[in-house]
């Protein structure tokens, strides 16, 4: 098994093509896992985040 990386909110927005105030906005909504370290540092493991945003993916409704 690969070992998961941590990343920062910088780094982590551009692996998965958002803004970094995307990120953030999903942190304090709770939508994705982190690991604070400390009053400001805050970690994302990129393995948990993709499986978290996997859960609210939208699939288009198939039209009749």
């Amino acid at each position: 098994m690969a070992q998961d990386r941590l990343v920062n909110i910088t780094t982590l927005a551009a692996d998965i093509g958002v803004a970094p105030r995307t990120i953030r906005t999903w942190l304090h909504a709770k939508k994705i896992p982190y690991l604070r370290l400390g009053h400001r540092t805050v970690l994302f493991s990129t393995t948990k985040v993709r499986e978290a945003l996997d859960r609210f993916e939208i699939h288009a409704a198939t039209s009749k």
